[in-house]
């Protein structure tokens, strides 16, 4: 894969769904806001209440040239001028009470989204995260949430005020004059054809700059989290090339953007001055012959003038109503995604009274098309069996892990446990049953106990101790060196102390199905020795599968099962497999000749 395509893969889903229309989604946003009555409905009324302040100032100026001025009534000047200062303290407590109550309508409408999104992201299928990079899935938590947060607060309440005081001039200017009403309404249709053509240009421009911007922090959470990678490899000056590369990407998608508003702003201008030159000449004419009183023409002058400040406002704002509305689609096109758990997560239990009888009946499983992992494979683990799983890297092995925990599904066959299918058994309460120690551990930012427990009670810890009860001493000493936080990742332990996390995390739940993937595997010999026996004594009578690249760990199960390119080509145990001389006897030899090859290597002090 060149450069360039390595690139574009951070592109490709996000430039798929930033074409799809969905005209729901404006109604669904509505449904949302309609669940907040009382802010909407008072903040609403003193819009209305703001917007009728502004349109009466006009006409009291005609009426203050006309009754007071003209004919030097100075007491009718007072009482005018009297009522202005009312309107303008309307208009400004209205405008303030306004914006608080919008503003509080915008954060709890998105703070409910946010939460309703974390939830969804939650009961997702993991495959998801297979073909999501995490920093474009954050983007539509953080920044897309952010800016239709900016379209309730800012855009919303602007979009509705500028709406009613366009319609509240027209409506003015009609009643004091039909035939100049009908002429400074004249280029209203070229207005509404301009809003139409640009308003769909920035439509897509913002979709555009929105999937940029996506893939521009999908990279950089990436790159982050592969730094050491990066410094070990010295290869920063390449990577940072390929930030620019999309950096540049997401800056053309913005400039394209303010290149087409930039063109929709002197359009409005153009109209509104067509509109203001005609209401003079027709204005200044009628006034001569005596048909308009001029009281009458200067509140049309002001009205006209304040015509078109709404209208450039609707089209500043309008920008972020698409923004608001591109992260919108962004947003509903997650929840629209199928999930695999229910809305309602209580807390899920172990299935009572698990045997652990284990069936794989002619699974085929491939991740995409029909690029087989798994390949006809068979295998009956009955309850306390220990089986072994081994192969070279790719052969199936850890797929198994996934299918078993019903991370994915297979295209053939099918898994029973206990006689009953896996298909029918609860996601949660199958995975409560199976406790999985993994190589690569993930390790969260809190105490020893907390990544432990996830922030819980768990039965299985002793009181105070912070680590399981029955642990050995080595695990014991760690739990109370580590009260202090762990790192983001859990960068503060070494790989082996996060193995020993992970061992105790699976102590902690008790689990009725045991799995080790590599559990060991960065260990020393005294730590594994140890952890070997207490695990022999937490799984004692219960079904364990290991999955190992070193041997010696399989040494003892009751049987092994050898894959090569997801197919089952070997099972026994350990001696049978070496008396056949096949691919495991090999394996088997070619590591016992690498560890007296190292020892032999080892330095005598």
């Amino acid at each position: 894969m060149s450069a360039a395509e390595g690139l574009e893969a951070y592109l490709d889903v996000e430039e798929r769904e930033s074409r799809k229309i969905r005209p729901d989604n404006l109604k669904r946003l509505l449904r949302l806001i309609f669940e907040h009555p009382l802010p909407l409905l008072t903040g609403l009324l003193l819009v209305l209440l703001g917007t009728a302040a502004t349109l009466l100032e006009p006409r009291l100026f005609g009426h203050a040239i006309d009754e007071a001025i003209v004919p030097r009534r100075w007491d009718r000047l007072v009482e005018l001028t009297s009522w202005f200062f009312v309107l303008i303290t309307v208009r400004v407590l209205a405008v303030i009470g306004q914006g608080y109550l919008f503003e509080i309508l915008g954060n709890r409408v998105t703070q409910r989204l946010r939460c309703e999104l974390f939830s969804h992201l939650q009961r997702l299928p993991l495959a998801i995260y297979d073909r999501n990079p995490a920093g474009r899935l954050m983007t539509r938590v953080t920044n897309d949430i952010a800016s239709l947060s900016e379209m309730f607060s800012a855009g919303f309440v602007s979009m509705v005020s500028n709406a009613l005081m366009v319609l509240g001039i027209l409506v003015w200017l009609l009643a004091l004059d039909l035939r100049l009403g009908l002429i400074a309404g004249s280029v209203f249709p070229f207005m509404i054809a301009a809003g139409v053509y640009f308003s769909g240009r920035l439509r897509i421009s913002y979709r555009e700059a929105r999937s940029k911007l996506s893939a521009l922090n999908a990279f950089l959470a990436e790159n982050l989290l592969g730094m050491k990678v990066v410094h070990l490899f010295n290869r920063t000056g390449v990577h940072l090339a390929r930030f620019e590369r999309l950096n540049r990407w997401y800056a053309d998608a913005q400039i394209a953007t303010v290149r087409v508003f930039a063109l929709f702003q002197p359009t409005i201008t153009v109209a509104a001055g067509i509109a203001m030159a005609l209401v003079i000449w027709f204005g200044g004419v009628a006034v001569a012959e005596g048909t308009i009183r001029i009281g009458v023409l200067v509140a049309y002058f002001s009205y006209v003038l304040s015509l078109f400040q709404p209208v450039r406002e609707l089209a500043d704002k309008w920008n972020v109503f698409l923004s608001g509305m591109a992260s919108a689609e962004r947003i509903f096109s997650i929840l629209d995604w199928p999930t695999e758990l229910p809305a309602e997560l209580p807390e899920a239990k172990p299935l009572r009274g698990l045997q652990g009888h284990i069936v794989f009946e002619d699974v085929w499983f491939a991740y995409e098309g029909e690029r087989w992992v798994l390949r006809d494979f068979s295998l009956e683990i009955r309850p306390g069996m220990k089986v072994g799983v081994v192969g070279h890297t790719g052969a199936g092995k850890t797929t198994l892990i996934s299918l078993l925990m019903r991370f994915y599904e297979p295209q053939k066959g099918r898994i029973l446990l206990d006689g009953k299918d896996l298909r029918e058994y609860d996601k949660r309460e199958l995975r409560a049953s199976i406790g999985i120690v993994q190589q690569d551990v993930f390790v969260f930012s809190g105490t020893w106990e907390d990544n432990i427990t996830f922030w819980g009670k768990s039965p299985g810890l002793a009181t105070g101790s912070g680590s399981p009860a029955g642990l050995g001493p080595a695990l014991r000493r760690q739990s109370e060196r580590e009260k202090r936080e762990l790192q983001e990742r859990g960068s503060n332990l070494s790989v082996g102390e996060r193995q020993l996390l992970a061992f105790s995390r699976v102590l902690a739940t008790r689990p009725a199905i045991w799995i080790l993937d590599e559990a060991t595997a960065n260990m020393d010999s005294g730590t594994e020795k140890q952890l070997q026996g207490i695990l022999d004594e937490a799984a004692s009578g219960k079904s364990l599968i290991m999955i190992a690249h070193r041997l010696a760990t399989v040494r003892r199960a009751d049987l092994i099962v050898v894959l090569h390119k997801g197919v089952a080509i070997e099972r026994g145990r350990h001696e049978e497999l070496l008396r056949r001389d096949g691919l495991y006897a090999r394996l088997y030899r070619y590591q016992a000749v690498s560890a007296e090859r190292s020892e032999e290597a080892v330095p005598v002090t």
